[in-house]
């Protein structure tokens, strides 16, 4: 082989085997790599309008934009949006930091509306109709309206379940409606009126013969007419044939009474021909099958005139409370029919109380949450308010139209509104106060109001929030870690769990602070590692009996890890496994007290593995001591 061909083989592989260059190039590296940081910053306006900027341009839908719109306005990010717009601003700011830096950001954090309050606004509305009024009968058929003897509750939950038969159990309805705030003066009132003009709201039926009753007037009169009557010297015809009045309810009414007004021609003193009835089992389609009374009436037409005649007050005291149809019968033969002419039918009742109301009472519109529970309709009236059109009338100009808008903002009237509506409101009392507004169009709202030194105090969902944000390397992420060092309150939490664990409870010390179960004490604040607690005295355990120290305290502190996971299940029920597709992790420092009587502290690692309300924990590192 040629020498030259060798050399330059040799030389060939020693470059392969060592590249100068490489290193020199790993060096240049190391010095270029971006420095890391830890610092803390505060979103400005500038970004939280940046960031609405950006959610628009993303919106999908209504709902989005609306979102979107509501970032700048309140200065507050809803839930997941610092996780998904924060690492952008961050690395705008310092784009020379690289990775494991860490940002710890403050922003406000819009928690939302009180979901509970949703249920209120979107509630089916319904409103209480004429017919409504006129089917409880009594004081409130007459005059369209509740009042304080006549109490909406004391009729609404059984409108209610004939309305809606088949709602689902726990429906939820708003209930609009007239209230007079006191009571009407009462007396004597008009229950029924029929006055023939039409016979629309009658019903007649034909037994036999080819006449019917009909409407008819003449004059100023208008009447219910019959006649089989042809000529005084022509045969009449043969007839049956009812005229039956609308159902007449007596319910809330004493002492009924009944007035006809009516024209009887050609009866020639067949009386019997002419019969005025009444009947509490009419079935509204058969008169034959019905029981009817006759009613007895002394001021009665000739029988052989044109003129209207009223009938005396015709006592119906024994139909109190119960709904009648008074029908009236004509009868004809070939050999005498007479005409026969009702001009009106009056029933009037009195209304209880008379003379203890007022005559011209104040008639406001109010609104009442009705819940289904079970079969029953019930009043939802703790810890929710309905405004009424005599709370915005006392606001001034919100009574204009009964209803707030952009130009009388709710905030400025309800808090005064609430100090007045509850003078004894005691600290801590909430309520959802549901009212309308005006936007375009009006709406049902709610806001959730609490009661601390001495005023109403709108529920604000704006808090302020730290969260921590790390470099990857390529770009910044958020980081959802909770750490925390346990306070006494979170070791209470596993002693309470162990009490009311009936296999523990025996572990539980006489103070109800400490147990050896785990070795949770909220007075010391610590987990307990003593082998003895669980060898000797009162919280002797069997499965340590046989251990080696080694393994006795293995099993402890095994244990105490269970325990920690046993807090946060109590600590954290709607706890998330992912926050923007990060694993929530969560690390806890705890205090001990050693097994040779010295203090250390110890942190452990667990990782949210199932979201709430009932989330699990599993441990993941841990428990490590503290240097």
């Amino acid at each position: 082989m040629n020498k030259l061909y060798k050399f330059l083989i040799i030389i060939a592989v020693a470059m392969a085997g060592c590249n100068p260059m490489e290193d020199i190039n790993n060096q240049l590296d190391q010095q270029k790599e971006a420095p890391t940081a830890e610092f803390e910053y505060t979103l400005s306006d500038a970004d939280y309008s940046g960031i609405s900027d950006e959610a628009l341009a993303a919106a999908a839908n209504e709902e989005d934009s609306t979102m979107a719109y509501t970032i700048e306005s309140s200065l507050s990010l809803p839930e997941g949006y610092a996780a998904d717009y924060v690492p952008a601003i961050l690395k705008s700011m310092y784009p020379a930091l690289g990775k494991n830096s860490v940002a710890k950001v403050t922003y406000n954090f819009n928690n939302g509306p009180k979901a509970y309050l949703t249920e209120y606004t979107s509630a089916d509305e319904y409103y209480i109709s004429t017919s409504d009024y006129e089917s409880i009968g009594g004081a409130v058929k007459v005059y369209k309206y509740f009042s304080p003897s006549n109490a909406p509750e004391t009729y609404l939950p059984d409108l209610l379940s004939a309305k809606y038969p088949d709602a689902a159990d726990g429906a939820l309805k708003m209930v609009t409606y007239k209230y007079a705030t006191t009571d009407p003066a009462g007396g004597e009132v008009s229950v029924y009126t029929e006055d023939f003009a039409t016979l629309n709201n009658v019903k007649t039926f034909n037994i036999t013969g080819d006449q019917d009753w009909y409407a008819s007037s003449y004059g100023q009169d208008d009447f219910a007419k019959i006649s089989g009557y042809v000529s005084k010297d022509t045969a009449s015809y043969d007839n049956e044939d009812w005229l039956v009045s609308a159902a007449i309810d007596l319910n809330g009414f004493t002492a009924p009474v009944m007035q006809i007004s009516q024209a009887i021609n050609y009866l020639n003193d067949q009386w019997d021909q002419i019969n005025i009835l009444i009947s509490t089992d009419f079935d509204g389609t058969d008169v034959s099958t019905a029981t009817w009374t006759p009613v007895n009436i002394t001021t009665l037409p000739t029988g052989s005139s044109w003129n209207f005649v009223t009938s005396e007050r015709i006592d119906l005291s024994a139909y109190d409370g119960q709904t009648i149809y008074v029908a009236f019968k004509y009868t004809s033969s070939t050999t005498n029919a007479a005409t026969w002419e009702v001009n009106w039918l009056k029933v009037y009742g009195t209304i209880e109380g008379s003379g203890s109301g007022t005559a011209d009472p104040e008639v406001i519109t109010k609104s009442d949450f009705y819940r289904l529970d079970g079969t029953d309709w019930t009043i939802e009236s703790d810890g929710v308010y309905a405004l009424s059109s005599q709370d915005y009338d006392s606001m001034g100009s919100p009574g204009k139209y009964n209803n707030f808008s952009s130009s009388d903002n709710p905030d400025n009237y309800l808090p005064q509104l609430l100090s007045m509506k509850y003078p004894y409101a005691q600290e801590g009392d909430k309520l959802a106060v549901v009212y309308k507004y005006y936007s375009g169009r009006t709406s049902t709202r709610a806001d959730e109001y609490s009661f601390s030194m001495n005023e109403w105090t709108k529920y604000d969902p704006v808090e302020v929030k730290t969260d921590q944000f790390i470099n990857v390397g390529s770009k910044w992420i958020f980081d959802p870690t909770v750490k925390f060092t346990m306070s006494s309150a979170d070791y209470q939490l596993v002693v309470d769990a162990v009490k009311a664990n009936s296999d523990t409870k025996n572990l539980v010390d006489s103070y109800g602070t400490g147990e050896f179960y785990y070795g949770a004490s909220s007075y010391y604040n610590n987990f307990d590692l003593r082998i003895a607690k669980r060898t000797n005295g009162d919280f002797a355990q069997p499965e340590y009996a046989d251990l080696s120290e080694e393994d006795a305290s293995a099993l402890i502190m095994q244990r105490v890890a269970e325990g920690v996971a046993v807090m946060l299940k109590a600590k954290f029920p709607n706890a998330v496994a992912q926050v923007s597709g990060v694993d929530v992790m969560y690390i806890v420092t705890f205090n001990s007290y050693e097994n040779d009587g010295s203090y250390g502290k110890y942190t452990v690692t667990f990782q949210c593995t199932k979201s709430g309300p009932d989330p699990s924990f599993e441990l993941v590192e841990g428990p490590t001591p503290v240097e």
